[in-house]
């Protein structure tokens, strides 16, 4: 008589891949609503509606857990980012494009500016694991930039930092409201610069 092979992923196997599911989504929630040390495994597991045992089955301490939020956090915004047309011939277009995509998370009510650097700000150690994670992103969003930019300006790389600084500065604005508009403000300051940049090099 043959043996029914089992399959890969067994029912329990898929609970368990559920509940780490339902974890992740619970915490990055309460995580960006409120910060990483306002919350407790405890609000985790019961807005979750798992077990315990699930959430250690899953992740070693709340660290562990922080770091697996933050990392498909990531994973996530640089899809999304993957995913704003830039095909414009244009340079100007192809960068402004990148302000609107991150122009309009800013104008969701739950906005609370950039998620990975509230993250960093809090986490128990300075330049910790959460900090050289929130530096990848960081320097995975200034490579994209970059590779936004013609490929024959002298100062590419320098300028792929300074529209870095204007993005984030917006998105840190959109929450605070330190000023009037910052989207807006911090769109029109990188056009100028970038058409500031190209008058130089014409006069160069």
């Amino acid at each position: 008589m043959e043996r029914v092979k089992t399959l890969p992923n067994s029912d329990d196997d898929l609970l368990e891949k559920n509940g780490r599911q339902r974890l992740i989504a619970m915490a990055r929630t309460l995580f960006t609503q409120r910060g990483t040390s306002n919350v407790g495994i405890n609000d985790v597991i019961r807005g979750a509606g798992v077990a315990r045992m699930t959430l250690y089955n899953n992740f070693a301490s709340k660290d562990a857990l922080i770091l697996a939020v933050y990392t498909e956090l990531i994973e996530t915004t640089l899809a999304e980012l993957q995913q704003v047309p830039i095909t414009a011939a244009c340079e100007e277009d192809r960068v402004l494009a990148v302000f609107d995509h991150f122009a309009r998370a800013s104008d969701k009510g739950d906005h609370r500016g950039c998620p990975f650097i509230h993250a960093g700000l809090q986490a128990s150690e300075a330049r910790g694991p959460v900090y050289r994670l929130v530096q990848s992103y960081k320097q995975a969003l200034r490579y994209h930039l970059l590779g936004l930019l013609d490929e024959d300006r002298e100062n590419r790389a320098e300028l792929a930092d300074q529209l870095l600084i204007l993005l984030d500065g917006g998105v840190i604005e959109g929450y605070l409201q330190g000023v009037a508009q910052p989207a807006r403000s911090a769109r029109r300051a990188a056009t100028t610069l970038l058409r500031s940049e190209v008058l130089a090099d014409d006069k160069s």
